[in-house]
């Protein structure tokens, strides 16, 4: 069963269509890999999704909402979150306090400056709940300004997850990393799989092809094909479109 369908989106900005009459399935449960050369349109699809910009025309519907015209704040509470590709984290604060105020801003807990700290606890128990999650206990109470590429984009997952969604759209969360700090946040990913639905757009093919169950193929603004890993790997189209290859004698 698709928790997301995207029915013939297309985006323009003035003569330029960057997402063109785009068709997309995601079933609940599974990692769809979203991938495609740079200019392709990912990052805008995954605009439109969040409701960051909207649809030219076309229809997105989420967990049998139409969501198309959908307030981007809305769309959260139903259970749609995002990653960006550039960290966006409260350097001077600490881990902690990152998830705290996450937490806080899906509870809508008040934050008065008199109340005794004791009402505010469950923020500290359920952001201790996520750095547990993404590993990174041992970051409590550092500065994220102290942290390393790799643990910022861990925290900001985190920062997703405190939004308790139903579905996770990652824009590229390996961006940056070395082999060692990508190889945690596909573990992270791997374990957060379990639970949640999660569309993942990502230059790192042996990361994809480690992730997903199913991967589709975006170029210039379309979806040109769209399948299980090992049907992507030998579909000539791909290669050609995505690679510039005649042969399609090289993996994705």
């Amino acid at each position: 069963m698709s928790l997301l369908t995207l029915e013939h989106l297309t985006k323009q900005f003035g003569g330029l269509t960057a997402v063109n009459d785009c068709n997309l399935a995601v079933d609940a449960g599974e990692i769809h890999a979203l991938i495609g050369p740079n200019g392709a349109g990912k990052t805008t699809l995954i605009n439109q999704i969040c409701g960051a910009l909207q649809p030219t025309r076309g229809q997105i519907r989420f967990d049998g909402h139409d969501i198309t015209h959908t307030p981007q704040h809305q769309r959260v509470r139903l259970g749609l979150a995002r990653t960006f590709q550039i960290t966006n984290l409260f350097k001077n604060y600490t881990v902690l306090e990152n998830l705290e105020l996450a937490v806080q801003a899906r509870s809508g807990s008040s934050f008065h400056f008199w109340n005794p700290v004791q009402r505010e606890m469950h923020l500290r128990e359920e952001a201790e709940q996520i750095t547990e999650l993404l590993g990174l206990t041992f970051r409590n109470h550092t500065m994220v300004a102290q942290l390393s590429h790799g643990e910022q984009r861990q925290l900001e997952v985190g920062l997703a997850l405190a939004c308790k969604p139903k579905m996770l759209l990652l824009d590229e969360p390996m961006a940056g990393m070395g082999s060692e700090e990508s190889g945690r946040m596909v573990e992270l990913i791997a374990r957060l799989s379990q639970n949640l639905t999660i569309l993942l757009v990502e230059h790192d093919m042996d990361a994809v092809f480690r992730l997903a169950q199913r991967i589709s193929v975006l170029v210039y603004g379309q979806v040109i094909a769209s399948g299980h890993p090992e049907e992507i790997r030998a579909n000539p189209d791909v290669h050609r479109a995505y690679l510039g290859d005649d042969h399609g004698g090289r993996h994705p």
